[in-house]
């Protein structure tokens, strides 16, 4: 009877164990069915622990840091009223030579052309004239003083005498201020070197943009025939949207690119910010000035994008480094395991001290762990897998 109930047991176990058996094996299926569905999702590497020490693979949490507000800015370089200058000529005349061609940089008081009139001739001959009656009405004056003294003259006499002189020294100033203005000195015209050519000089030191006269040609008065632009003092025209106009202070630092400048971000501050808006745009214009040297590689008329730092706000976000961008979409990595890593899409927003903000496109489990350094090393795995399938 005793043997018969061990058996009885044996057997209880026995189909007990072939049931626990037959129950497992689905569930083993099922678990290795996942696995290798993780395996081949797309946005699934798997990257070995050997690869993550040669990479110096580094982990951890995604972390809220204070980081500056940006306001976004579009715009152009442009030149103070004082960078810019036309050089005109006074008075018409025959263009004899010119000393530069477009992009020289010239000095301020430099010689960039000369001009020749033959009524300069007319204007330092008056010039010597005028002087000259000067000098005689002065000598009249003192000998009419004489006589006024000795009561030999009438005194209408020699408030005639005095009145002349102050004519004539009225017309010999006005006559000296107009060949200063001209560029012709009274002193050589008094010493006997008489010009007929007027030298034409740079008013501000700077870079010839333009040239718009040959040899020959009859420089009209007043009609520009060179231009000479200074882009050290290049500033910045923006446009910030309606919205943003509570956030903008003078003082405020602007970073932006250009097209033309490979992309390095360059630096300004605000120093003017408009009370008006801009036509229809419902914009509002700000000025900004670039920071010393960094006018490298700029020119007026450049279009550019940038952005105002205004104020700080938390933010989520992690290093640089930890950024991919895989077509044209920025991702940064969840490790779900062990050596599995999901790239995770966002969008960027402010970098700044080596960190750069990111927003979640899709939510992550709190605490999760994302890769903080070596993100390029799993994105090269996943792009050889990829050149491997194929």
């Amino acid at each position: 009877m005793k043997r018969y109930i061990v058996s009885a047991a044996l057997a209880a176990l026995i189909f007990t164990t072939g049931c626990s058996s037959e129950q497992s094996e689905p569930a083993t299926q099922t678990e290795a069915t996942e696995t290798t569905s993780a395996a081949t999702a797309p946005d699934i590497v798997q990257f070995s622990k050997e690869m993550q020490q040669v990479s110096k693979l580094e982990v951890g949490p995604l972390q809220e840091r204070t980081l500056s507000t940006r306001v976004p800015a579009k715009g152009q370089l442009s030149l103070p009223p004082e960078g810019k200058a036309n050089v005109s000529p006074l008075v018409g005349g025959m263009v004899r030579s010119i000393h530069v061609i477009e992009g020289d940089y010239v000095q301020k008081g430099k010689v960039l052309a000369t001009i020749e009139n033959p009524d300069l001739l007319s204007m330092q001959e008056s010039y010597l004239t005028a002087s000259s009656q000067l000098s005689m009405a002065r000598q009249e004056l003192e000998r009419q003083k004489l006589l006024s003294d000795e009561q030999v003259g009438a005194l209408k006499n020699y408030q005639q005498a005095n009145s002349n002189v102050k004519v004539l020294q009225a017309r010999l100033n006005s006559l000296r201020e107009q060949l200063q203005t001209l560029g012709i000195s009274p002193k050589n015209v008094e010493n006997g070197r008489i010009t007929r050519t007027l030298n034409l000089v740079a008013p501000i030191s700077g870079h010839v943009q333009a040239v718009t006269v040959n040899l020959g040609t009859f420089a009209e008065p007043n009609q520009p025939i060179l231009q000479i632009i200074d882009d050290s003092h290049l500033h910045l025209d923006l446009s910030v949207f309606e919205k943003d106009f509570a956030k903008l202070e003078k003082g405020q630092k602007v970073v932006f690119t250009s097209p033309n400048v490979s992309g390095e971000e360059v630096e300004g501050e605000v120093f003017a910010i408009g009370r008006s808006f801009e036509g229809e745009t419902r914009a509002v214009p700000v000025h900004a000035e670039i920071k010393k040297n960094g006018t490298k590689g700029l020119l007026p008329g450049m279009y550019i994008n940038g952005h105002i730092l205004a104020g700080k706000h938390a933010a989520l976000s992690v290093p640089e480094e930890a950024i991919v961008l895989y077509k044209n979409q920025a991702y940064i990595f969840h490790q779900i395991s062990d050596t599995s890593f999901k790239m995770i899409p966002v969008e960027t927003g402010v970098t700044e001290g080596g960190f750069t903000e990111v927003n979640l496109k899709e939510a992550l489990p709190e605490n999760a762990q994302v890769v903080q350094k070596g993100a390029s090393f799993i994105l090269s795995e996943k792009m050889k897998s990829e050149v491997a399938e194929e």
